[in-house]
């Protein structure tokens, strides 16, 4: 019986390693282009070539991977878990060559780091600072995004860590991806706030209730400070409110706040930092829902040493922890 089961997988092992990139490539222009036909067109290959390359795949793992119809072809489920598996791989592949760029260009290493924007206003520069003037041949390309976004962007292996908030989205892994690993790095409240002119700027003990009269201004959905702020709400038993903009970037939303009579939701260092230097002010309303805290995130099987190394060591000495 162990017999037999060892000679399946050298099968199967044997057929997928026959397959081209080129061929998996093909699965997803077919989604995007509709037909075979056009998406041979892409791969400037004649449709029976791109057909064949269809059958090959299909043949190789053993599964349908397109229901035909007359309307067109729809990728099965098969093909959605096969896709996720293939993106990481493709991302992995485009930092591998980066890597290899790297080395032949004077050994200078790029780190992809995903950072919260708050972050880049407390801790994150003179860390960054630092690395850079000590390591000379280490260089940082730095996006900015809520943690939801960064998370996905993780996921993908489009970055190699990120400094955000470990959320209960991030437990669950997606269909060919690695569980995530965190270091707690520092702990970050929100608070409401709202123009030096409004209303309710000077009020004392303001409840939730009391903000329905207003307008907000929030980030998008799924993002960490939205659903704090809705959570919020719920669990007070008073429905959230519905913005009348959404804006993912919160020094945006203190702008728009700070002209007017919206409210908005942000990080109390920020918040705090914000009402000395501009016309807001710190609404006196306590959120009682608990945050994740700002952690360094990777992705199981990351390398630990090196760039990782480097910056994790710098931002345990700068935050604490």
């Amino acid at each position: 019986m162990i017999r037999r089961g060892f000679h399946l997988e050298l099968a199967v092992t044997s057929r997928l390693s026959s397959l081209r990139f080129k061929s998996l490539k093909l699965l997803q222009i077919i989604i995007d282009e509709g037909s075979v036909r056009k998406a041979a067109d892409v791969l400037c290959v004649t449709q029976p070539a791109a057909s064949s390359m269809l059958q090959e795949v299909e043949q190789a793992l053993g599964l349908e991977l397109f229901a035909r119809s007359r309307s067109g072809m729809t990728p099965t489920p098969a093909l959605v878990s096969l896709l996720q598996r293939l993106k990481v791989i493709d991302n992995e592949l485009l930092a591998l060559h980066e890597d290899a760029n790297a080395l032949q260009s004077r050994d200078r290493q790029t780190y992809r780091l995903g950072v919260l924007p708050r972050s880049m206003q407390n801790y994150m520069p003179q860390v960054l600072a630092k690395i850079v003037e000590q390591h000379r041949g280490l260089e940082f390309s730095v996006t900015e995004a809520t943690s939801d976004i960064l998370l996905r962007e993780l996921s993908d292996n489009r970055l190699d860590c990120v400094v955000a908030r470990f959320t209960r989205d991030a437990v669950v892994v997606k269909d060919g991806g690695r569980p995530f690993r965190f270091q707690v790095l520092y702990e970050e409240g929100m608070c409401v706030v709202a123009g030096k002119r409004h209303p309710l700027s000077n009020r004392k003990r303001i409840t939730l209730r009391d903000t329905l009269d207003w307008g907000w201004t929030l980030p998008p959905k799924g993002s960490v400070t939205r659903n704090l702020l809705v959570d919020e709400f719920l669990y007070s038993g008073i429905s959230p409110p519905v913005p009348v903009i959404e804006c993912a970037n919160f020094f945006s939303n203190l702008s728009l706040v700070e002209q007017g009579t919206l409210l908005t939701v942000v990080p109390a260092s920020a918040a705090r930092k914000y009402a000395t230097l501009h016309g807001i002010s710190i609404l006196d309303l306590k959120l009682q829902t608990p945050l994740p805290p700002i952690s360094l995130i990777w992705r199981e099987g990351s390398p630990l040493q090196g760039p990782f190394a480097v910056l994790r060591d710098e931002l345990l000495r700068n935050c604490g922890t």
